[in-house]
């Protein structure tokens, strides 16, 4: 704590001293100074900011010091490009759902696989899924595509000149490959698309981002070349009025039609043949009412772009908090379609589910955070060729197992007896 007063009381922010600020905690204050050391990742800073943070706001931090140790020592890398104004870490418990048997492309084995939740019953739940299909055989998966994308719209002249324009772009592509080349060594320009709306030439520019997600890497390739485009559309004797990076189109952080058909980020399938026997004797109940359930669950819900029962984005958000993916993605990768059907195989059901829109990575981002990184560690994927593929297949096969068990507890009204058994929804009692 002296070592800490003496860094505050020995530097300037704004031209005041540190330590004087932090011996404020009126809002004034506060107001008066902003938060201190900003665009600064050291620990020390770190420290000092959430110091200032207890002082003006008179609460305790300190379950948020302490970082990565005793295990690893604090690194300025591991949070620049992840945070701002860091003030320590949250800890979130972790816990594994398995084993879970795969015979994907790229995911083959039995995994043990982390998520980090305080969802209680969530994994518990996933875990049983998980031994169901274990029993029937394991799991198919296939991650079949991979695309990232990002959709400018540029603001042209006329309608007339926006058909122009997009005509022009798409006979453009072998420069806009050098253009992207020329900014990112990992992403591959794929394809760009557009779509007419009055004078607005809207576009979807498609990317391999490699084991990348994607999303800043598509971002900056995008603006580079709309630059290029801007700078060079008078060959057509007009102009480019206004640019605008994103448009919605792409599907960030928000459903998509358009990407529930085409995908964005990784494009995976998983599937299994389940004996009716092994749903009477792990799930506790018939075949048929599995089958049924999911049928009246889909009327009621009336979504087109999205058939889910709700453990999906439960699992996402525990699997990516513990992978280090982009927590805000959960949404976009929750359209998932899953479809439950009599087997192929007489006394069988077919169970399949599609999530066209998985915008993952095991490079870049959060991914190299060291909890996280040990987390990919455990089912092999840390920057591997084809490793975002086979993270993919390993979180549709548990996503499956996850629906169909929380399916089955639906169906058969034990869901709330299972909350209750697990720590939630205790009844009020006395």
């Amino acid at each position: 704590m002296a070592t800490m007063l003496k860094f505050l009381r020995g530097n300037l922010v704004f031209g005041r001293s540190v330590g004087k600020r932090f011996m404020h905690s009126s809002a004034v204050c506060m107001q008066d100074m902003g938060i201190p050391y900003r665009g600064d990742y050291s620990q020390q800073a770190a420290d000092a900011r959430r110091q200032w943070v207890e002082s003006v706001t008179k609460t305790s931090l300190s379950s948020l010091d302490g970082w990565w140790e005793p295990n690893d020592p604090f690194d300025e890398e591991h949070l620049i490009a992840n945070i701002e104004n860091s003030i320590g870490v949250i800890r979130i418990p972790v816990g594994v759902v398995g084993p879970i048997d795969i015979h994907g492309k790229y995911a083959s084995g039995t995994f043990f696989v982390p998520a980090s939740t305080t969802e209680g019953t969530l994994l518990a739940s996933a875990t049983r899924g998980a031994a169901l299909l274990n029993k029937a055989g394991g799991v198919k998966a296939h991650a079949y595509r991979q695309r990232i994308t990002r959709a400018p719209t540029l603001y042209c002249n006329s309608a007339e000149d926006a058909e122009r324009v997009g005509g022009w772009i798409q006979s453009s592509l072998p420069i806009l490959h050098e253009v992207v080349a020329s900014v990112s060594k990992r992403a591959q320009l794929k394809s760009v698309d557009f779509f007419i709306e009055e004078e607005k030439l809207n576009l979807v520019f498609a990317y391999d981002s490699a084991e990348a997600a994607g999303q800043n890497m598509s971002t900056t390739c995008t603006k580079a070349c709309c630059d290029w485009i801007v700078d060079n559309v008078k060959e057509l004797d007009t102009k480019i009025n206004d640019v605008m990076i994103e448009n919605g189109l792409s599907g960030d952080k928000h459903t998509s039609t358009i990407n529930a058909l085409f995908g964005r980020g990784v494009s995976v399938v998983a599937r299994a043949s389940i004996p009716n026997s092994l749903i009477e004797s792990v799930l506790k109940l018939k075949a048929e009412k599995l089958i049924g359930g999911i049928g009246r669950d889909h009327q009621l819900k009336a979504m087109p772009s999205s058939v889910v029962i709700g453990n999906v984005p439960n699992m996402i958000a525990a699997m990516f908090a513990a992978f280090g993916q982009d927590l805000g993605s959960v949404v976009e990768c929750s359209q998932v379609f899953l479809n439950i059907q009599k087997g192929q195989y007489v006394g069988h059901v077919d169970v399949e589910l599609k999530m066209p829109s998985l915008a993952i990575g095991t490079v870049g981002g959060g991914t190299a955070l060291p909890t996280q990184s040990q987390c990919l560690a455990m089912v092999g994927c840390q920057g591997e060729p084809n490793s975002s593929r086979k993270l993919a297949e390993i979180i549709a096969s548990v996503c499956l197992g996850a629906e169909l068990s929380l399916l089955a507890s639906l169906v058969s009204n034990s869901h709330a007896s299972s909350h209750d058994r697990f720590g939630r929804n205790r009844p009020i009692t006395g």
